[in-house]
């Protein structure tokens, strides 16, 4: 009964993944297309972990040293994009905001993607994957909302045990 349930577990855990993987790739090839019609350069934030994940965009960065496995990085910090206003097509950012502190550190990130990019597209782990909720890395939940996202501030790791919800504005 036990290995059972287990299995169950298991498999609905390993069918999640493929879903996340899925729109991952879904959401990169919008931002792909979005930066290339309008003739500019497409920003990826962190850098693809795998190889398969998410290709890289014409610049990709990330706050990590020696990610540049799959694609050339820059060594930058997403609340701090050392580029000029409006540079970039499409700011695309896969699983990174979750993992900063605290949910202003993840405005002022989508504030600066805002600032460098026309549009920003932002995937991150879904509320029901249990690899998610139990990775002690994982301080904040992005969720999308409309034409934005709500950031909650989970109880784990850093971050202190008190949760809110702030709706931040991406287009």
């Amino acid at each position: 009964m036990i290995g059972w349930l287990v299995s169950g577990i298991v498999a609905r855990e390993g069918i999640q993944q493929i879903v996340e993987l899925q729109e991952r790739h879904q959401v990169f090839v919008q931002a792909r297309e979005y930066a290339d019609s309008l003739g500019k350069p497409l920003l990826v934030v962190g850098t693809p972990k795998w190889g398969f994940s998410h290709p890289c965009g014409d610049v990709t960065i990330d706050i990590q040293e020696g990610l540049g496995r799959f694609c050339p990085v820059e060594i930058a910090d997403v609340r701090n994009i050392p580029y000029p206003d409006n540079a970039f097509g499409a700011a695309f950012c896969s699983h990174v905001l979750e993992h900063l502190p605290k949910v202003e550190d993840a405005a002022q990130a989508l504030d600066e993607m805002e600032r460098v990019a026309d549009r920003v597209f932002v995937v991150s782990p879904h509320k029901s994957s249990l690899i998610a909720w139990a990775y002690t890395g994982h301080h904040l939940w992005i969720l999308p909302s409309g034409d934005g996202y709500i950031i909650e501030q989970r109880g784990n790791g850093k971050s202190t045990p008190e949760s809110y919800v702030v709706a931040v504005e991406v287009m």
